[in-house]
């Protein structure tokens, strides 16, 4: 039938933009700054030189001594392609169709920032952003249209924040955040194997429905809200040298909405027990909690580097269950297992004249997904990114900043098989470009 359900259809501009393939391991997106994406995120909790530090640690609030409002913008190139080895029906048979195409899907992701001095101690700030999102797109007739064809995650999370400079070595900053979150899956159903399986071969075939000869599909929207907190310190035990440790809670979204279902004319009595009939759906995502440790060393003028340490409790990702609101319709199960993740970067920057600022960095960003539980939704695997950007200082009151990576992802196996839906075996191969770009303005 299907293998999951998520959370249906753009609620503001901004969640509109945030989607694409699975931006950082899982499908966590860490592109919320151009400055940030240069140095691959290295020191991102600790250097402050641009804005979004609100994101990646609220206590970076502190460093400011003017206010001012940043916009970043990130546009991602993904690929994923798999090649087929293997794909059979449910009853066994051979899939006809092809490997798909190119599920990655390309995305537009911006964020916005604002800091407001109230005094030499306190500083308000606010952090817009999309935290979390995916879409991964397959050809409508693949071979394995019975487990996936479109999966998409958008989020939208707004963080007002204060932070308080406890003396000249130590700041500290938090906030409450809310997250909206909405999503839309479909997928092909087999309704001749379905038959087959209920009815007999023969009697099905006598109508028409036969395995591969009479699909259906699905289409399951939903949304939710969720509420969390981040909060972080920021200290500098000699001057230059920071340290940065900031946490954002995990969020639970009670996902509340619909799922629709096509069954060709031929097939309709296969809904006399009430079943493949649209219905309300509901059920609970939990996104994770994340850590980070950040440090920014400032080795002269000219030269600074940074290093970054980011974990994210996956682990709390076990399964995708989902309840219909139709006592005939089964709930959707889909196994996770998901396992806790560590991000690592390092990166440097370098002033080589008045107002430039080059950078660059390398990273590791480790998947959470198992071989035996990866699914053609989120067919993620370990990742390698190496990245580089520049600013340039117009004044003192404007800055632009441009930041590229490109991530190269390890081939990822894909097994998959489910009672209806069939098998489908093979290797994804997958990489991702990145282009940033952002400004700021001080007053």
């Amino acid at each position: 039938m299907h293998r999951s359900t998520t959370v249906g259809v753009v609620a503001t501009v901004l969640l509109a933009a945030a989607t694409g393939d699975a931006l950082a391991s899982g499908f966590q997106i860490k592109e919320q700054s151009a400055a940030k994406l240069g140095n691959a995120f290295a020191g991102a909790g600790a250097s402050g030189d641009d804005l979004s530090i609100l994101f990646y640690n609220p206590a970076g609030l502190a460093l400011f001594d003017r206010s001012q409002v940043q916009a970043d913008s990130a546009l991602i190139v993904p690929h994923a392609e798999l090649s087929v080895t293997s794909a059979t029906s449910g009853v066994g048979t051979a899939m006809t169709g092809g490997d798909g195409g190119d599920a990655g899907q390309g995305a537009f992701v911006p964020s916005l920032y604002a800091a407001w001095v109230l005094n030499d101690r306190v500083n308000l700030g606010l952090s817009v952003n999309a935290p979390f999102g995916l879409v991964t797109s397959y050809d409508d007739n693949w071979v394995g249209r019975y487990h996936a064809i479109t999966s998409e995650l958008k989020t939208f999370m707004i963080t007002p924040m204060a932070s308080y400079r406890v003396n000249d070595r130590l700041s500290v900053a938090g906030g409450p955040y809310l997250m909206y979150a909405d999503a839309r899956l479909t997928n092909g159903i087999d309704f001749g194997t379905i038959c087959a399986g209920s009815l007999g071969v023969s009697t099905c075939a006598g109508a028409g429905v036969t395995p591969q000869g009479a699909d259906g599909n699905v289409d399951l929207t939903g949304d939710a809200w969720g509420f969390g907190f981040a909060g972080g310190l920021l200290y500098e035990p000699i001057k230059g040298t920071r340290i940065g440790l900031s946490y954002r809670s995990q969020v639970e979204l009670r996902v509340e909405g619909t799922a629709d279902f096509t069954v060709p004319s031929r097939a309709s009595f296969l809904t006399g027990s009430g079943a493949f009939t649209d219905s309300s759906v509901r059920g609970t995502i939990t996104l994770p909690e994340t850590a980070s440790l950040s440090v920014h060393h400032d080795i002269n003028p000219q030269w600074a580097v940074m290093a970054d340490v980011v974990w994210t409790a996956w682990s709390r990702f076990e399964e995708l269950r989902f309840e219909f609101d139709n006592p005939s319709q089964p709930d959707s199960v889909t196994p996770e297992q998901w396992n806790d993740t560590f991000f690592t970067s390092v990166g440097a920057t370098y002033k080589p004249a008045d107002g430039w600022t080059l950078r660059g960095g390398l990273a590791y960003d480790q998947s959470p997904v198992d071989d035996n539980f990866r699914t053609a939704r989120i067919p993620d695997q370990d990742r390698y990114w190496a990245t580089f950007g520049a600013d340039y200082k117009f004044n003192g009151m404007v800055t632009l900043r441009a930041g590229y990576a490109h991530i190269w992802v390890d081939d990822a196996s894909l097994n998959t098989s489910g009672s209806a839906s069939g098998t489908v075996a093979g290797t994804y191969e997958s990489s991702i470009d990145i282009v940033s770009l952002g400004a700021s303005i001080r007053f």
